[in-house]
């Protein structure tokens, strides 16, 4: 290739990768191993890596708990009890894993990082889905764990758990 064509190539390639970035499509890091900090909601947390380093805020991928009150917006039904349940799961101070997917960007509309959660090998996303405390949700179209996702929450409504039977009517229209 000669100057100019190199240019204009790599041009091309910043440019790609700038679009990307600014819609969240950066290529997934790694997993990281980290510690709870904070249990923001049902499906919010904060952590830090083994260095000490603050991770910000993670939001849980796969699924979509009920919100709290914030602001103007009223809390919704089971908001309190999803956050409660999370933190039985993944208490301050318990060594994490945070997966990411790569069919899916690599942070959310508000900027956090889009991952698994896993304590002790064990998924809570699908634990929190399987009790009916959190829906299934995609950003980017099904994830890796989508299938297994969705059938648990379809269990969990099926038998009436979580906000499935004490949300009946919030809980159709989502």
């Amino acid at each position: 290739m000669t100057g100019p064509r190199v240019a204009a190539a790599l041009v091309g390639v910043l440019v790609t990768v700038a679009a990307s970035a600014q819609l969240g499509r950066t290529p997934c890091s790694a997993e990281v191993v980290g510690i709870v900090i904070a249990i923001i909601d049902g499906d919010t947390i904060r952590a830090r890596d083994r260095d000490g380093q603050d991770l910000g805020r993670i939001r849980l991928l796969g699924i979509d708990a009920p919100e709290l009150a914030h602001g103007e917006s009223p809390q919704q039904c089971w908001a309190a009890r999803a956050k409660a349940r999370l933190a039985q799961l993944a208490p301050v101070g318990t060594t994490i894993r945070l997966r990411p997917d790569p069919t899916q960007a690599d942070r959310d509309a508000y900027g956090r990082p889009l991952r698994y959660l896993l304590v002790d090998g064990r998924d809570i996303q699908e634990i929190l889905l399987a009790e009916g405390q959190a829906r299934p949700f995609w950003p980017e179209g099904p994830g890796t764990q989508a299938t297994t996702y969705r059938q648990s929450a379809q269990q969990a409504e099926r038998n009436g758990r979580g906000l499935w039977a004490a949300c009946a009517t919030e809980g159709a229209s989502r």
